[in-house]
């Protein structure tokens, strides 16, 4: 598969403005209050490739690409949690305890995986983190398919069409990683570049399903929380906590 310079310039860098209309999209019509780390995720996404791009013939691209491939895998693994759990279970997602447990989970682990890096040299711990952060995305945007159909849940253009980008996204990234495992060199470069086109066509996708959106968003399906499960909740959060108390004691 070869491209021309221009247009292979265009195919690897179409989302950034796809990113930034998306942005704006997301703000105007006010969807960013019912997928705020989505709107993260997105914004995050944009500077990410703005970085990339000024840096793309500096020295230390290697190590900005590596480290922001992190950012960018622990970004897209929080918007594919906030589609599942608020969107299936969004009793539990009420309980702020639970709703702020995995993203500060993620943002730890990230951050660490990071700084090892940058002060210990082993940028391999980088990729197992990225590599990690594509199972868990694939396993949840698995079940969550899944659980949908078997739950009877009703999908909102919007929540399809953020599942179905993110399952572009993650098919094609598999593959990727499945030819450099086992050194398939001869298709690496073009499911890399399979990889770039199906990326782009999720800005496209995400696009379409927020442009002609209400203005005011929908109400989110949230199921009442019943006293016996705020209850049993409010048990585990107490328990964690006595449990993290302890260790620093």
């Amino acid at each position: 598969m070869h491209f021309p310079s221009w247009l292979y310039f265009f195919v690897n860098w179409f989302g950034l403005p796809a990113l930034a209309l998306l942005a704006m999209l997301l703000v105007y019509r006010r969807w960013h209050r019912v997928f705020p780390l989505f709107l993260v995720y997105v914004v995050g996404t944009e500077l990410i490739g703005i970085a990339r791009l000024v840096s793309l013939r500096a020295q230390l691209y290697a190590r900005i690409y590596w480290i922001s491939d992190a950012v960018f895998a622990s970004l897209a693994l929080l918007a594919t949690y906030e589609l599942f759990f608020k969107r299936l279970f969004p009793a539990f997602y009420r309980v702020r305890f639970y709703r702020t447990l995995f993203p500060a989970t993620a943002i730890l682990v990230t951050g660490g995986a990071v700084l090892f890096a940058l002060f210990g040299g082993h940028f391999s711990i980088l990729a197992k983190t990225i590599h990690l952060y594509l199972y868990l995305r694939t396993a949840t945007l698995f079940f969550f398919v899944v659980l949908m159909v078997i739950m009877g849940r009703q999908w909102t253009r919007q929540e399809f069409g953020i599942a179905f980008g993110f399952v572009l996204d993650v098919s094609t990234a598999l593959l990727l990683l499945g030819t450099w495992a086992h050194n398939i060199s001869g298709r690496s470069g073009a499911i890399a570049i399979s990889s770039v086109i199906a990326y782009d066509l999720a800005c496209i996708i995400w696009i379409c399903c927020f442009w002609n959106a209400p203005k005011s968003e929908p109400a989110v399906p949230t199921a009442p929380l019943s006293p016996a499960a705020l209850h049993e909740a409010k048990k585990w959060e107490d328990s964690l906590k006595d449990f993290m108390s302890q260790g620093k004691r």
